[in-house]
């Protein structure tokens, strides 16, 4: 009598997607905890950033939210390494101004469902401002009674002294990680370099970048 087949190995299952992971957080905003009025971009900054964090799961190199050349206004940028991580950063200055921590800030549901749609998909928040760092723990405490940082988990980026630019400490950061996507409520945030263009078609080569990895939004945390 022949012996008996031997069985076939069960199938190992696929990985399943990240859209998959993230269950019900996939789709944004909630309508159960809708956004405020006039944050549409923060939505598009999220969505943005949450597909970046799929295709870097498919093991995609990922154009990065940093220009490439510290000179050039011809929008080229640096190219992220697969396994990196991603980093999205967003800068709480005013537009003209120094973020102030509020003392009582109101919650923000909608908001901080978005926030934790990235964390959940693998993306590093980053906060940036040119608060001094004396002022962390104010910063760290507004962060979590609002609810965009309730565990304290973010990446914050201070000024430590006179002369420490936000653009460098920016770049500091995209020498570690993939900044992905920079959230801001005026076009310097993005690049200092907007502050210096004689004229807006010098900046023609940048533009394009808004909406594509710069996302003009309200401040987050009131003005």
């Amino acid at each position: 009598m022949a012996p008996a087949p031997a069985p076939t190995p069960a199938a190992t299952p696929a990985p399943a997607p990240v859209a998959a992971a993230l269950g019900p957080l996939a789709d944004y905003p909630d309508p159960a905890r809708p956004i405020p009025a006039g944050q549409a971009n923060f939505a598009r900054f999220v969505r943005y950033s949450q597909a970046s964090a799929r295709q870097a799961a498919q093991g995609a190199e990922l154009p990065s939210a940093v220009l490439s050349d510290p000179v050039a206004l011809d929008g080229k940028r640096r190219r992220c390494a697969a396994g990196e991580q991603l980093v999205a950063v967003i800068d709480l200055d005013p537009a003209g101004g120094i973020f102030a921590p509020p003392a009582t800030p109101a919650k923000q549901p909608g908001l901080a469902l978005g926030l934790a749609v990235l964390r959940e998909a693998g993306v590093e928040i980053a906060w940036l401002s040119d608060l001094a760092t004396v002022q962390s723990g104010a910063l760290r405490t507004a962060l979590e009674q609002s609810g965009l940082d309730p565990r304290g988990q973010d990446i914050i980026s201070l000024r430590r002294e006179e002369g420490d630019a936000k653009d460098q400490r920016r770049a500091n950061l995209a020498g570690i990680a993939c900044i992905i996507a920079i959230a801001g409520d005026e076009r310097t945030d993005f690049d200092t370099r907007f502050k210096y263009l004689r004229s807006p078609e010098a900046g023609a080569g940048i533009e394009p970048l808004i909406g594509d990895g710069w996302f003009l939004i309200e401040p987050l945390l009131g003005q």
